[in-house]
């Protein structure tokens, strides 16, 4: 008999965001989902100094429901990692910027339409944090030469999401989006990477009023703020989000 091998914590993390969240799963059609990837990403770069292809007026949309939308962003957000491999750290931030973002597109306001039940709202956010797993945190996880990364797209979209991000601001007096973002925060500081942490400090800095669990929110971040050993930017950062003091 064959001993099974068990799985560690990244594996379990993994199995957790990814079962649910297939097209099929979500009821999406694969080729919508396919032309949606190449929509965002499959993009050339701008030379220096040029705009991203979103600004153009003359790009044609891409046409999906609000429902759609918000299943493309599920299965994007719980796949990055495998479905933007194929693609730059540059083309990843300038498609993710576009989804999060409302400044050149309606894509983060898809989720909020009336026409969207709560409960695919619900599995759209329970996949955010498999954006950072599989995706930004790996990618930013850099030294040396490659360092610079953090000055590029792919750093601004990971830190600046939740600063940016309108989609909880429409639904932060519902008590089920204000659970959900704090399940997300929690686990993007449970993460093994310093970039996932930085983000959901960011957001918890910016939202942390608005979750509605003041006295759970305080423990969770003294206990945080005990975890971060020989990082001393990071300890005062998080102390400044547990404040509200971010910028």
């Amino acid at each position: 008999m064959t001993k099974k091998k068990k799985t560690n914590a990244r594996e379990r993390r993994q199995g957790q965001h990814k079962a649910p969240f297939t097209c099929e799963a979500v009821g999406l059609d694969p080729t919508v989902y396919g032309a949606a990837l190449r929509y965002l990403f499959d993009r050339p770069v701008p030379a220096k100094g040029g705009q991203e292809w979103y600004w153009d007026s003359d790009e044609p949309e891409f046409e999906a429901t609000p429902l759609q939308w918000t299943h493309i962003q599920t299965v994007l957000f719980a796949n990055a990692g495998a479905d933007l491999a194929p693609y730059s750290d540059d083309q990843v931030g300038m498609g993710l910027n576009h989804v999060m973002s409302n400044n050149a597109g309606d894509i983060p306001h898809m989720v909020n339409d009336p026409s969207v039940p709560l409960a695919d709202a619900m599995r759209m956010v329970q996949a955010l944090p498999a954006l950072w797993l599989e995706c930004l945190g790996p990618r930013l996880e850099v030294t040396g030469e490659e360092s610079d990364k953090h000055n590029g797209r792919l750093h601004f979209v990971s830190y600046m999401w939740f600063d940016v991000w309108p989609t909880f601001w429409n639904a932060r007096h519902i008590p089920e989006w204000q659970d959900a973002m704090w399940r997300v925060f929690c686990e993007m500081l449970a993460m093994p990477f310093r970039d996932a942490q930085m983000s959901a400090l960011h957001g918890i800095g910016h939202e942390g009023p608005r979750l509605n669990r003041p006295k759970e929110l305080q423990t969770h971040m003294e206990a945080f703020i005990r975890s971060v050993k020989n990082d001393d930017e990071l300890k005062t950062y998080a102390q400044a989000a547990a404040r509200g003091m971010v910028q």
